[in-house]
């Protein structure tokens, strides 16, 4: 998205501010939507189209689908109280204020970096440290601009353009004047190859000539209805798609792809079958000459030697045959073995002829769907679809831990492993649950499960008992539980099962309990 594109998205944004704390909505992985007081706002973070947009449509709340939607939720959840961009440029901050509740979260900024391929988006806090990033970017990808959690932001490096808003028609025209349109780029801030283009359609002039006589007067003009509305702009001449658009078009696209994928595996398998069908034919060939050499050894046992692995005999018509032998077995079993191979041989063949048209006919399907992909109407993408992208059905997982129930009627959950406080913590529990942990010594993340209800302390108390009890602490009288919402709990890039880290905690000092008073565990664990 461009600089003159996204100034004017934060014009129409700036009215709206401060917003209400509304939460935020993720259709997607990519992206991100801040419902305001009408309409919303929303951030498409996929390369190579990110772009910031105001849409009447407010998509229904939902889940998350990254961690750093996660960390959305749970750091940036106060009011938006500010945009700005940085010049022309097509980075922007999105400023958020601090959120009440069971801990204070405190103002933090979004930096919208809409740049093409290198798209980005980055949760910093009041002191521009970086809290986290939707893609990092580590050394090995950039020695020059690290954007990792823990670091100080740094912008991309400002470019040496000017601002066409603040120039005079005469430095325009200066500006233009002997210069190809494709060249405007590297001059003029907020101009991209989208309003390079649209120039270049309005002048009706090509993009490598450069503007002369009448043409540096009808660009100036144009260059100033761009800096005032580049969206209507472009729009008068043609159009380009909006981000709903955009969003199907990308959607479609990739929803073509998995089914491309499952064609292509499924024509891979009925080949293989096929080919399998092949030499079950070639194999049944064999099965007379088996039975021939059967009969024989059958007639002749009485001359063939004992621990043979060879023999000579004459067949029916009077001509030698040599059989090779099992040294091991007798005449008569080297017979029954071969009796027995060649029904085997016989019977793999029943039915391989009806199997192998029914496979030649959909490897043909497959082949012209394929071919067709493009062209298929959604009836019959959706009837490829049924058959062969059908969901495995999963199969029914074990708890993650030991489920308790408080006096108070709160489920907590007790992590029995590693591997199950990983699951407990990052897969079960919700942003506002709360989570607590023996402070300084290994043992079982504990949950409770909030479920939009006020936890009350006594809920926690027992929780705490709890968690002192399945700790290595579990022997002492007076223990210390850290607790604090779910959504100030991450784990560490690289960490092993179990390990986390957590902030905004309190404390509390409780003797450990696998009883504590209350419902106890129940039987489903």
């Amino acid at each position: 998205m461009e600089g003159l594109l996204i100034a004017e998205t934060l014009r129409h944004l700036t009215p709206l501010l401060p917003s209400p704390r509304l939460g935020w909505r993720f259709p997607d992985p990519y992206t991100f939507v801040l419902p305001l007081r009408q309409g919303a706002l929303w951030v498409y973070n996929k390369p190579p189209h990110a772009q910031i947009a105001l849409k009447a449509e407010v998509p229904p709340a939902g889940g998350t689908h990254t961690g750093f939607q996660d960390l959305l939720v749970a750091r940036a959840g106060g009011s938006l109280e500010g945009a700005e961009q940085f010049g022309l440029d097509r980075v922007l901050k999105l400023t958020f204020g601090a959120k009440g509740g069971f801990v204070t979260t405190p103002p933090v900024g979004l930096i919208c970096e809409l740049t093409g391929r290198n798209c980005n988006l980055i949760l910093v806090d009041e002191a521009g440290v970086i809290l986290g990033v939707a893609r990092e970017v580590t050394r090995e990808i950039n020695r020059f601009r690290q954007l990792r959690p823990g670091l100080p932001y740094r912008p991309p490096p400002p470019y040496d353009k000017r601002d066409p808003r603040t120039l005079t028609d005469e430095a325009l025209a200066a500006l233009l004047a002997g210069r190809p349109l494709s060249a405007l780029r590297k001059h003029l801030d907020g101009i991209g190859p989208e309003l390079t283009a649209t120039l270049a359609r309005a002048l009706d002039v090509p993009r490598d000539r450069p503007l002369e006589g009448a043409e540096v007067a009808r660009a100036v003009a144009l260059v100033r209805r761009l800096t005032l509305a580049p969206s209507r702009v472009i729009e008068e001449l043609g159009g380009r798609p909006d981000l709903a658009e955009l969003r199907a078009r990308e959607a479609q696209q990739a929803r073509l792809s998995r089914l491309r994928s499952a064609l292509q595996k499924r024509r891979n398998l009925v080949q293989k079958r096929l080919a399998d069908l092949q030499r079950v034919f070639e194999a049944a060939l064999e099965a007379d000459t088996l039975r021939a050499e059967a009969d024989l050894l059958m007639a002749y046992a009485h001359q063939v030697p004992a621990g043979a692995s060879e023999v000579m005999l004459m067949d029916f018509s009077g001509e030698p045959r040599g059989i090779r032998l099992e040294p091991r077995l007798s005449a008569v079993e080297n017979a029954q073995a071969r009796y027995e191979r060649a029904k085997k041989r016989l019977a793999r063949l029943e039915g391989a002829e009806a199997r192998e048209a029914a496979l030649h006919d959909e490897l043909r399907t497959l082949e012209e769907r394929l071919a067709r992909l493009d062209e298929l109407h959604e009836d019959e993408l959706e009837a490829l679809e049924a058959r062969y992208l059908a969901e495995p059905r999963a199969p029914r997982r074990a708890a993650p831990g030991t489920r308790y129930r408080s006096p108070q009627g709160f489920e907590v959950w007790v992590g029995r492993s590693a591997k199950g406080n990983d699951e407990l913590t990052f897969k079960l529990a919700k942003s506002r649950d709360v989570w607590l942990h023996a402070q300084g010594h290994p043992g079982s993340h504990v949950i409770i499960r909030a479920e939009n209800r006020e936890v009350p302390f006594e809920t926690i108390l027992f929780a705490a008992q709890l968690a002192a009890a399945y700790s290595k602490a579990g022997d002492s009288d007076n223990v210390p539980v850290d607790y604090t919402l779910k959504k100030h709990v991450w784990k560490p890039k690289g960490g092993p099962p179990g390990a986390v880290h957590f902030t905004q905690q309190r404390t509390v000092f409780v003797t450990p309990s696998r009883r504590p008073e209350g419902e106890g565990a129940d039987d489903e664990a």
